[in-house]
């Protein structure tokens, strides 16, 4: 699946996506040749909670229930937060990003994965959403059309700039 970084396609995605069984590495997601991960929410708290903690782990995938407010101890650690739509008509990610970014300020990498439709671009980058995992290929000259499409809104949106 094509990866949608800031308006340009990208093949290669550096994160590394583990399921709550997967052994995390034991080297800091910043040493060499080690690519940083992601793990559900359930599993970072779980790791948080230990002695331990969650180093290591940059990123935290959400589902659809989770509640976001749970990452604010630790918003300014994570660089990537990845939101699941598991249908293109569940809007419950849109509220996540909104929160993630407007009352809890996260400012790193916000991404779209699941059933992400190219359609669906312009109002996920108004909530907030810098990244996309689109599930379908897209021409490159359409997905520019797309992504530059509307220039004015008339609601307050989370203020996002696209490179051009």
């Amino acid at each position: 699946m094509p990866l949608l970084r800031n308006g340009n396609l990208h093949v290669n995605d550096v994160w590394r996506q583990l399921g709550d069984d997967d052994e995390i590495p034991r080297q800091s997601a910043s040493a060499e040749g080690h690519p940083p991960v992601a793990v559900s929410l359930s599993r970072y708290l779980t790791l948080a909670s230990t002695s331990a903690g969650p180093y290591g782990i940059g990123g935290v995938r959400l589902e659809p229930t989770d509640d976001v407010s749970e990452l604010t101890p630790f918003i300014d650690r994570l660089q990537l937060i990845i939101i699941d739509f598991p249908a293109y008509t569940d809007g419950r990610g849109y509220s996540q990003a909104r929160t993630l970014r407007s009352r809890l300020g996260f400012a790193g990498e916000l991404r779209a994965v699941g059933d992400v439709r190219a359609d669906q671009l312009h109002f996920m980058m108004r909530a907030g959403i810098d990244t996309f995992d689109l599930a379908d290929a897209i021409d490159e000259s359409v997905l520019q059309g797309l992504v530059r499409r509307y220039q004015t809104s008339y609601q307050p949106s989370y203020s996002l700039a696209i490179a051009g």
